[in-house]
């Protein structure tokens, strides 16, 4: 009779022998031509957008400057200046990619797989920040800023395969730094280049570097078209670590004030 009994629990435990034999493989999404929308609003508390050239769209059409816009005002949008602005901005990306599990290797979300295996990977992000930029303009043509603020970001994870779907959603706030370059060859557009570092806790980095080109339709208003690349890396203490290679074009509008 023990040894009946013996083979149902055997049978339970071969499972999980197996599993503990396995090392944990780290899951990787590497995807290119996602698109990123996005949205940006900043209000400049010096020297002020007021101070800014005319010629945006609004004022070619019309043929006028901007409404309050004065000469006096165009005079002291010239020479070398100090900037300090806040700026809120708002994203969100997808992407999905695929690993093959080895045998003797598995993966883990909530769940296991165990190789051999091929798991279908997917991540949706959507990531918001709150800065404060600061730096030097010249002569209202090439301006150099420093950002710093606060950042929260929600990302979640997926696998499927062998039968398995886990997933599990982060939500963190985090430290974001880094740093913004533009030129403004005309008052009706901007070309700008700009890399961000996100750091919330010790397990979690978010890098976010952006090119692009920002059409002035009016003093206030612009929309932007460009190109971003966004890499997440998150390491989980009994799970498998996950770092996310996502690039591709990003466009949306911005509100200054």
């Amino acid at each position: 009779m023990p040894a009946r009994r013996s083979i149902p629990i055997l049978a339970l435990m071969t499972p999980f022998g197996v599993a503990l034999g396995c090392t944990t493989m780290d899951l990787e999404i590497d995807d290119n031509d996602q698109f990123t929308p996005s949205g940006r609003i900043s209000y400049e508390f010096y020297p002020g957008v007021d101070q800014r050239r005319s010629g945006a769209l609004l004022d070619l059409v019309t043929g006028s400057p901007a409404a309050g816009q004065s000469d006096a005002a165009t005079a002291q949008s010239a020479g070398i200046k100090a900037t300090i602005a806040i700026e809120g901005a708002i994203a969100a990306v997808q992407g999905r990619d695929h690993e093959q599990v080895p045998e003797g290797r598995r993966v883990e979300l909530d769940d296991v797989i165990l190789g051999p295996a091929r798991v279908e990977l997917n991540a949706e992000n959507i990531r918001g920040s709150l800065a404060a930029r600061g730096g030097v303009r010249f002569y209202d043509v090439l301006g150099l800023e420093a950002i710093t603020g606060l950042a929260v970001d929600s990302t979640e994870l997926r696998m499927r395969g062998e039968g398995v779907t886990a997933s599990d959603t982060e939500v963190r706030v985090g430290f974001l730094m880094g740093g913004r370059a533009t030129v403004r060859p005309i008052a009706l557009f901007d070309l700008y280049a700009q890399y961000t570092l996100t750091l919330a806790e010790s397990w979690m980095t978010i890098e976010d570097a952006e090119v692009g080109v920002e059409l002035n339709l009016m003093r206030n208003v612009a929309v932007f078209g460009g190109y971003q690349w966004w890499r997440y890396q998150e390491s989980f203490s009994n799970e498998s670590d996950w770092e996310l290679k996502i690039r591709g074009p990003t466009a949306g509008a911005s509100l200054k004030f």
